[in-house]
């Protein structure tokens, strides 16, 4: 053995686990034990992130103005739940970018939203937008 290796080996001593001090007691969890914890913790987690999901979705939901909805009815528009995820999911991208007022072209129809609000603000369709101005928007969201 060389000197610079004894030297290292006598100052390096291996670490013990700690030993109970007199009157402690030490828990003793077997492994049903410990799995029936594990899945009473990973259930609670599983249950607050699915409540979180439902919030979101909730908080995200794009409502319609009394407007909207005429314009829509007067147009013969219809959105099926997927149009609704989509128009929802137009809003999520404008909200993200800082828009205010954004108009999201989707299929054959625009829809002027307000960001801040979640709102629907009024609906066109192609035919209808013809030689038409929009105003008050900062942003376009295409899906």
């Amino acid at each position: 053995m060389r000197p610079e290796e004894l030297e290292l080996s006598t100052r390096l001593h291996p670490l013990k686990p700690p030993q109970p001090g007199p009157g402690s007691r030490t828990p003793s969890t077997g492994p049903a034990e410990k799995k029936a914890a594990f899945s009473k913790v990973l259930a609670g987690e599983l249950a607050s992130r699915g409540e979180a999901a439902d919030a979101l979705k909730a908080a995200t939901r794009v409502e319609f103005s009394a407007h909207a909805l005429t314009r829509l009815q007067e147009r013969n528009v219809t959105l099926s739940p997927h149009n609704r995820q989509r128009l929802d999911h137009a809003v999520q991208l404008a909200e993200r970018k800082g828009s205010v007022n954004t108009l999201v072209l989707m299929d054959d129809t625009a829809y002027i939203v307000s960001v801040k609000n979640k709102k629907v603000i009024t609906a066109i369709t192609r035919d209808a937008a013809v030689e038409n101005v929009f105003t008050q928007i900062d942003s376009a969201t295409i899906v």
